[in-house]
């Protein structure tokens, strides 16, 4: 018996069905912009309705159905639920617990905040997107790499200009050879969609050129409510289900791919000030709708979640990470935090990552299997101890209290007493204790050899060669 990942009915089966329909009407009559005539023509040879001049393709009722009829069937009966998180840097600032301040990013910075994440049990690693030091922007797809793989982290699989994907490519084939992996284990590079429902040119030349070398390029997304979204709920839901089906047929002709993963990243615009939020809870009920969606279809499910607009760790963040956390958790039964953000991704906080892991650690508990069985339920036990009296010293009790309580190490285990001797600190206080400590006590932790890293930086050179000079 778990709490997380059960089917949760929000919408009706005849609301199910509006917005599926409604979906059809949009692929069938809107359809995807793809601004690149090879992989236009690859949709044409498939038997996609394809107009060359207006660089746009329409999935007829009929090829969606038989997608979703022939996608793999995902057996939502054997679901085991389950919570991923890895610390994700971003364009933005370092928050240093030592003053409090935001500050740009050194190498030094970097290298301990990826050992910290690597270093808590709930996080256990880390990733970059782009590059955080000052290198030249259009090198920030190589040295993302470089840095990442040298301290210890996950590329965020940058890509940026066209200009640069015989670099990437050279760099990615030196890194299979460095260990001896096959190239398509090692690449990892994402493009998204900025307006829905186009894959715009250079994103679609990315795609097409690393296909045509035997790579895929991910596809992703996001949707702004009022802005690149519908305002309403039903809307954003609905364009986002025919936009997630219209990849999914992409990636089926050219990939060969049957999967169908019905995610959500779906958030309001705030209206006053046009900042596209995080911390709302549009953001987790559209996670819910989607999540009951793929059920529907038996396509996996994820929802973006558990991520803030404050700007520093307080309640506000606290609070914002939670809701759309525990919601995304128990609806879509799996859920991925990106720990450590404030301020919609702009603030990487040491301070914050470590509040992170005790609440990713709590929210585990969801995803719990409590048994419910004559031991657990400890009938005898109940009947001995009887009215007006405790079960304290009992062996049921210590046999079973450990697995069944969650042991935290930031939230707080006393009364008001003992917490006021102890110096009244929160859980703030003690988070900032221990990323302090580990930053006076920081010994980078290097991951490249000396060959690997002067064999990585003379494909940077290369580039800055061909690419600046």
């Amino acid at each position: 018996m778990h709490l997380a990942g059960h089917p949760y009915n929000i919408l009706t089966t005849e609301e199910i069905h509006l917005i599926h329909d409604s979906a059809l009407k949009i692929l069938e009559n809107v359809g995807m912009v793809v601004q690149n005539q090879n992989l236009l023509q690859t949709l044409a040879d498939f038997g996609l309705q394809v107009d060359f001049q207006d660089e746009r393709v329409k999935f007829s009722s009929s090829i969606v159905e038989r997608f979703l009829s022939e996608a793999d069937k995902y057996d939502w009966s054997n679901h085991k639920p389950f919570v991923n998180s890895t610390a994700g840097v971003y364009h933005g600032k370092f928050h240093d617990p030592l003053t409090g301040n935001l500050l740009p990013w050194s190498e030094d910075r970097l290298a301990y905040y990826f050992k910290l994440a690597r270093s808590l049990p709930n996080v256990s690693a880390a990733s970059m997107l782009g590059c955080r030091l000052d290198v030249p922007p259009a090198l920030e797809p190589l040295y993302e790499r470089f840095y990442c793989w040298k301290y210890g982290a996950q590329e965020g699989s940058s890509i940026y200009q066209d200009e640069i994907l015989p670099y990437l490519m050279d760099l990615y084939e030196l890194r299979a050879q460095q260990l001896n992996k096959p190239i398509q284990e090692v690449f990892r590079g994402t493009v998204y969609l900025v307006p829905p429902l186009k894959l715009g040119r250079h994103e679609a030349y990315q795609v097409d050129w690393f296909r045509q070398r035997g790579l895929r390029v991910g596809i992703g997304d996001m949707y702004a409510m009022g802005t690149s979204a519908p305002a309403t709920l039903a809307g954003a839901v609905t364009l986002n289900l025919a936009e997630k089906i219209a990849l999914s047929i992409l990636n089926w002709v050219w990939f060969g791919d049957t999967h169908f993963h019905l995610g959500a990243s779906i958030a309001p615009t705030d209206m006053r000030t046009m900042v596209h939020t995080f911390g709302r809870p549009e953001m987790a009920i559209a996670n819910a709708l989607t999540a009951q969606l793929a059920r529907h279809y038996q396509a996996t499910t994820s929802g973006h979640a558990a991520l803030t607009d404050a700007k520093l760790p307080s309640p506000e963040a606290g609070m914002q990470k939670a809701i759309s956390g525990a919601i995304t958790l128990l609806t879509c039964g799996s859920l991925w935090v990106d720990a450590g953000l404030l301020a919609n991704d702009e603030v990487c906080s040491p301070i914050q990552l470590i509040l992170d892991n005790e609440m990713i650690s709590a929210l585990k508990r969801f995803c719990f299997e409590f048994e419910i069985t004559e031991d657990a339920i400890g009938l005898e036990t109940i009947l001995e101890t009887g009215p007006s009296n405790q079960f304290m010293d009992k062996e049921h009790t210590a046999h079973h209290y450990r697995k069944e309580f969650w042991q935290p190490t930031i939230w707080t285990r006393t009364m008001l007493g003992p917490w006021l001797e102890a110096g009244a600190k929160l859980d703030v206080d003690l988070a900032k204790e221990r990323a302090v400590a580990q930053l006076r006590a920081q010994e980078p932790e290097i991951f490249l050899q000396d060959d690997e890293e002067s064999a990585i930086l003379k494909v940077i050179r290369a580039a800055e060669k061909g690419l600046i000079s």
